[in-house]
């Protein structure tokens, strides 16, 4: 977990260095140093079985690549290409490699935790001070931009290069710190790290930062009023589908029109997401193979050329290829996590703190887009759950198939589907 401690404080550090033709962030640099070990590391099958999850990412990777050659020159796509893989499928290798049982999962979250932490006062201080204090006291104040406030605030940044991805980074915590630490048995904690977790999020002002985590904390709520229910996420599913069947029927716009307008701060703002996705689609469909690459899309010369839509945006740019091939990584790494059989409330807790928080993230991620070292931390976020899917199960997870069968009958084993940890815990204490 050293690795990964090193990456995570790494995305706080908001230094530059030009490696030859790559611009390296000390997290990019940490990817790149570990790159070919974590990759020989992976195909040795140190982390397990190389997984159908893997090869699809392996294959997204390639087809980034491909698509930037088929848009530009090799000169051209040396520097962006090379990010994209390091930050794209180094960050899943990373946390591929190095989480590998619900104990390091469960490390990796109080670690997060404790660095949202230490940013919360300088978050709170920036926005009632309208300075941003973090970057000033490291000598960054470069790295600041100011983007007018709201509710009176200016929106905290902290370490970040934009409170988007300040906001996104702490949003992310909320699944992950309410499911680790009721595993861990600790009410305070686990209201107090809400509390945390919230307040940062809130200091962000940033509308998909705020989306993430009211959909994370709807998915807990769900999870908490219907626990005993077996069928709980089964009827959510069918309920959210025949809301949007309602919307689609009933209402002039568009269910996407309807989340944007709500999901937003203002109508402007709205308004620009609709337009976004418009204009976007009809991009996509006119390059569906390669993208667009580096290259600016088509619009109005008055719309901005930033797309606040993080699943448009790599279509957009990678073509649909790539889109089918990370977004059908991730169906199916959930189709299989939600299905495996955890006795081991640790394992469970794991589950229902990726599953959430991944829940709200991609949700949010229409309205919002991650780049950069949220970009990085995401991927890695992914990388770092794929053991619940190949093998690194608690031995009593593993060791008798009629355990499971038991578990599988009985209420407990249904008790956690995505979430229901307080149900099933055993007599032994966490090691974690």
């Amino acid at each position: 977990m050293f690795l990964g401690t090193v990456f995570l404080i790494s995305l706080l550090l908001p230094m530059r260095i030009r490696l030859g033709p790559l611009l390296l962030f000390p997290y990019r640099l940490w990817l790149l140093l570990l790159f070919i070990p974590l990759l020989i590391a992976l195909l040795r099958g140190k982390a397990g079985p190389v997984a159908f999850v893997d090869w699809c990412f392996f294959g997204a990777a390639i087809w980034a690549v491909v698509s930037l050659l088929a848009n530009h020159p090799l000169g051209v796509i040396i520097e962006p290409a090379g990010a994209h893989t390091i930050e794209f499928l180094g960050a899943y290798l990373l946390g591929r490699i190095t989480i590998r049982s619900a104990e390091d999962f469960h490390r990796m979250v109080r670690i997060f935790f404790m660095i949202v932490l230490v940013l919360l006062p300088f978050a709170l201080l920036e926005g009632l001070l309208h300075r941003p204090v973090l970057l000033q006291l490291i000598g960054q104040n470069g790295v600041a931009v100011d983007i007018g406030t709201r509710m009176g605030l200016r929106r905290a940044q902290t370490a970040f290069e934009h409170p988007i991805l300040f906001g996104s980074f702490v949003s992310a915590g909320l699944g992950l710190v309410w499911y680790s630490y009721a595993y861990n048995r600790s009410a305070m904690r686990r209201l107090f790290g809400t509390f945390v977790i919230g307040l940062s999020t809130m200091l962000s002002l940033s509308s998909g930062a705020l989306m993430a985590f009211a959909m994370q904390t709807v998915f807990i709520a769900w999870e908490w009023v219907l626990k005993s229910y077996k069928r709980r996420w089964a009827i959510f599913g069918w309920g959210a589908a025949a809301v949007y069947v309602l919307i689609d029927l009933f209402t002039t716009a568009s269910p996407f029109h309807v989340l944007v307008r709500y999901a937003t701060f203002s109508m402007q703002s709205s308004y620009n997401r609709i337009l976004i996705w418009h204009y976007g689609t009809q991009n996509i469909w006119d390059n569906p193979l390669f993208g667009l690459g580096l290259n600016d899309w088509v619009r109005p010369r008055w719309m901005s050329a930033s797309v606040d839509n993080f699943w448009l945006l790599i279509a957009l740019r990678y073509g649909i290829p790539f889109f089918i091939l990370v977004t059908g990584a991730l169906v199916l790494l959930i189709w299989r996590m939600s299905r495996a059989q955890m006795p081991d409330p640790a394992d469970r807790a794991a589950r229902a703190a990726f599953l959430t928080t991944f829940g709200g993230v991609a949700l949010a991620a229409g309205t919002v887009h991650y780049w950069n070292g949220v970009f990085s931390f995401i991927m890695f976020l992914i990388g770092s759950s794929i053991w619940m899917i190949s093998g690194g199960l608690s031995q009593s997870s593993n060791s008798d198939q009629s355990i499971e069968t038991d578990h599988r009958k009985s209420r407990r084993a249904a008790g956690l589907k995505f979430g229901d940890v307080t149900n099933a815990r055993s007599n032994n204490r966490p090691k974690t």
